[in-house]
């Protein structure tokens, strides 16, 4: 073997010993990212983002959107609830990937359901990574008996106009819900 050979041997032996001892696990066996844990303080940011907010509370019954769907048009659901309870439906969003979802005009009839906001939230591995994604929670209240339907557009498979756009890319999702 030559100096070379066994310099380069030496320095990827260093790197990988380095990066092992760097590594650690940070997934709990459900899958979520456990917080990391730091003996330094850090003082809170003056204004809130998604990798600063704390989980969000409020939220009601919360519907998992099925992640990494290839479909370009989908519906889901029936989503059952009865009037006066809150639920949410979460989405992945992650501008870098091209999916940042929202509402899509009119939206849900008014006289079943409310959307009572938004809001987003962030794992500590999620905060760690350039370009990370976080959960966008849409949260509503279900006010009457009644059918309606709730549409989220991904603005990067719809507006032709935005700078990612992409026929390929998931356009909508579509969202049955019963009020009982």
């Amino acid at each position: 073997m030559n100096t070379v050979s066994r310099r380069l041997s030496a320095l990827l032996l260093t790197g990988l010993t380095l990066c092992a001892a760097g590594c650690q696990d940070t997934a709990t066996p459900n899958g979520h990212a456990k917080p990391a844990s730091s003996s330094s303080s850090t003082s809170p940011s003056s204004s809130p983002s998604p990798s600063s907010n704390p989980k969000p509370t409020g939220l009601g019954t919360v519907h998992q959107d099925r992640a990494y769907s290839k479909d370009l048009d989908r519906t889901e659901g029936p989503i059952t609830v009865k009037r006066g309870e809150r639920f949410s439906i979460a989405m992945r969003q992650n501008i870098s990937a091209r999916a940042d979802w929202s509402v899509a005009k009119p939206g849900p009839s008014a006289a079943v359901l409310r959307k009572v906001g938004e809001s987003s939230y962030q794992t500590a591995r999620e905060k760690e990574l350039v370009g990370g994604g976080h959960t966008k929670y849409f949260t509503f209240e279900a006010l009457k008996a009644g059918q309606t339907r709730i549409v989220l557009a991904n603005s990067f498979g719809t507006d032709k106009s935005a700078g990612g756009y992409s026929p390929d890319l998931p356009r909508t999702v579509t969202y049955r819900v019963t009020v009982r």
